[in-house]
């Protein structure tokens, strides 16, 4: 079975044939043997009885007379047209021998009758009598009569041998004959393997071609005769009309009578027409012409593809920004634009291979890749913003990260686009720098009140030892260590006031470091904490101890906590001028809950009209006089505390004032 199995199919299809042809030929041999075979014995046996019966008729005068030599005659004569008997033997009715063929003496055997004896019987007839012969031969015995009388016998023998020799030519034309069926039976089977493996290696030959790719050929089996020759078409429009590639049946458009004109839908109805019915074919063509058509649409399929992959390629590498395919799970690059090469100053086919996070600077690689894992069960995009990223020759790179599933690679990669914000971020700076400065020149009388007490304290004490030395008068060594000290301490308070504002109104980075947020809230109290005393607002601060650290710019911090205690003294003070006289109250809390720490900054002025809550954060709105304000406080703190993953919003009531909450992210742990 296994070795049958190994064949091709022509082999098998021979086999086949050749089985079926013996199975006939053997089955005919069969037949002849056990039907033709024992109608010949028959014909033999029923020529030697109407012998028989021809010398009875001829020979009863003969045996009444008992004429011997006229009944040998009678004898020889028969003998001699009938070649297949061997002897005759006539005997009267006491079985005495009136005349033979014999040239001797009459053997006994030729006088049996059957049972060993002599009586006179009836001829056997049938082919166990003839297989069952005595004496190898075949002896019909039949009784003479004269009206009642019997008045003797005659026995025909017939020859063994002729029988034997016609049943010997038949098996050589029985086997001739099977041979030549045989031969036939082999070389029918060999055209019909031919013509019927034909196609089929056809067929196997073309799905091998587009097994390799190759969808340009086309088969050509069966009758080609075109539509537009069967009906006499002269649609030139149609979109068949001319085609020797496709049936009309598999194109679009085609459909003569009212109903679906594509395919498939339309197989129903064209199945009536009579192109289908003198052109379809047989299975074979059907199958080819299928071919056809399932070649002409993957080739179709593929150079669509073959153009998309084009487009994509193009709009892939001709985009303003790097694009990556990243691996989520690794974060492994396996492709890359050509803009990204150029703006990282690596290599495109050095990029494929890394790891988008070495890209970056070590303190954000764990977010990215965190964000990257928990986008595979996303359906949308995402966006982390303002990320360093580093060039090859060492630079500094300021991007947004979009990246977004791939979903024809399963959600497994990511397609990622870094958006240079380089720019943006040196622009921001400069504003949020400009807005410190403008900080600074509002606060500039606050800070020279805040000058001027340790100034003064100093000037004191120098004009008193001055006085002193001029009176010439000893000073007692308590009085001038204890007046040493109060310099001293007044030189460092205003040396701290001046680092501060140094500090304060340097230009400060988007890095983030780890962020005590309560040094922040205080170092704003060193700047402003005597000009809000000078305008007679009370400050309360609450801030929770051992607070977790943000990840922030400290400089920066400080800037919103600057621009909100800010604008909540102008709003208390111009509360002060109004009818209201309630007291000037500035409360500042922190704390953490939740993964999160808070500070709250609240006031007790006339709160925020509900009709400009929704722009308070914009860009250069303000409510103040011009010239007094301009309008990039608030914005300025809600861009920098968006930047820190944190979020700003408000709550306002006429009767208690407004109350500012930022909210940042814990820093992870060291």
């Amino acid at each position: 079975m296994r070795l049958f199995q190994r064949l091709s199919f022509k082999s098998k299809l021979l086999v086949l044939i050749l089985a079926m042809v013996i199975f006939i030929g053997g089955t005919m041999g069969l037949l002849i043997r056990t039907v033709v075979f024992p109608y010949l014995v028959r014909e033999i046996d029923l020529r030697g009885q109407n012998a028989a019966r021809r010398l009875a008729e001829n020979a009863r005068a003969s045996i009444l007379q008992r004429d011997r030599v006229r009944l040998t005659a009678i004898i020889f004569e028969e003998k001699s047209i009938e070649k297949n008997i061997s002897h005759i033997v006539v005997t009267d009715e006491n079985g005495k021998v009136l005349a033979h063929t014999f040239l001797d003496a009459v053997p006994p055997d030729a006088l049996y009758a059957g049972n060993g004896s002599a009586e006179l019987k009836p001829a056997q007839t049938g082919l166990w009598s003839f297989l069952t012969r005595p004496l190898g031969q075949s002896q019909i015995l039949l009784p003479v009569f004269e009206g009642l009388h019997q008045i003797g016998a005659i026995r025909v023998g017939l020859h063994p041998q002729y029988m034997d020799r016609l049943i010997f030519e038949l098996r050589i034309y029985n086997l001739v004959f099977i041979g030549f069926v045989m031969l036939v039976g082999l070389l029918f089977g060999l055209y019909l393997s031919r013509i019927i493996t034909r196609p089929v290696l056809t067929l196997t030959a073309f799905a091998r071609e587009i097994s390799l790719g190759n969808l340009n050929k086309r088969l050509a089996l069966g009758n080609r005769i075109n539509c537009k020759e069967v009906l006499e078409c002269t649609q030139y429009s149609c979109p068949a009309y001319g085609n020797q590639t496709l049936r009309c049946w598999f194109i679009d458009g085609t459909c003569m009578s009212e109903g679906p004109s594509n395919f498939p839908d339309k197989m129903e109805i064209c199945k009536s027409c009579p192109v289908y019915t003198e052109t379809s074919g047989d299975e074979i063509v059907q199958l080819a012409d299928t071919f056809n058509h399932m070649t002409s649409r993957l080739s179709a399929s593929e150079q669509e593809l073959r153009n998309s992959e084009i487009r994509y390629r193009w709009l892939f590498n001709s985009g303003p920004h790097p694009v990556f395919i990243v691996s989520a799970e690794t974060c492994l690059i396996h492709d890359a634009n050509d803009r990204a090469a150029d703006i990282y100053g690596i290599e495109k086919k050095r990029l494929i291979g890394m790891r988008f996070t070495d890209l970056m600077f070590e303190q954000h690689r764990e977010e990215i890749r965190t964000a990257f894992r928990k986008s595979r069960n996303a359906n949308s995009c995402s966006l982390i913003p303002k990320i360093r990223h580093q060039k090859h020759e060492g630079g500094l790179l300021w991007v947004n990260i979009y990246f977004c599933p791939d979903s024809h690679a399963g959600k497994s990669d990511l397609v990622v686009t870094t958006a240079d914000i380089s720019d943006f971020i040196e622009a921001e700076t400069q504003l949020i720098q400009a807005g410190k400065m403008a900080t600074l020149g509002e606060m500039a009388t606050g800070v020279a009140h805040e000058l001027n007490q340790p100034l003064n304290a100093i000037k004191l004490g120098s004009e008193y030892l001055l006085k002193m030395t001029e009176k010439g008068q000893p000073l007692d060594r308590e009085d001038l260590d204890e007046l040493a000290e109060d310099m001293s301490r007044e030189v460092d308070r205003a040396a701290g006031i001046i680092n501060h504002l140094r500090q304060f109104g340097r230009k400060s980075e988007v890095v983030a470091h780890r962020v005590d947020i309560n040094k922040s809230i205080r170092g704003v109290f060193t700047i402003l904490g005597q000009q809000l005393k000078v305008h007679g607002i009370e400050v309360k601060l609450d801030l929770g101890e051992n607070l977790p650290s943000i990840m922030a710019d400290e400089n920066r911090v400080e800037q919103v906590f600057v621009n909100l205690v800010n604008n909540a003294r102008d709003a208390m003070l111009d509360r002060k001028t109004g009818v209201h006289a309630a007291p000037n109250v500035l409360t500042v809390k922190s704390f953490s809950e939740q993964g999160r720490v808070t500070a709250t900054v609240s006031d007790t002025g006339p709160g925020i009209p509900e009709s400009i809550g929704g722009r308070l954060f914009e860009p250069f709105f303000t409510t103040k006089e011009t010239g007094k304000g301009t309008g990039l406080g608030l914005s300025i703190s809600y861009g920098i505390v968006r930047d820190y993953r944190g979020t700003i919003c408000f709550t306002t009531s006429e009767e208690a004032g407004a109350t500012f909450i930022v909210s940042f992210p814990e820093a992870p742990e060291e």
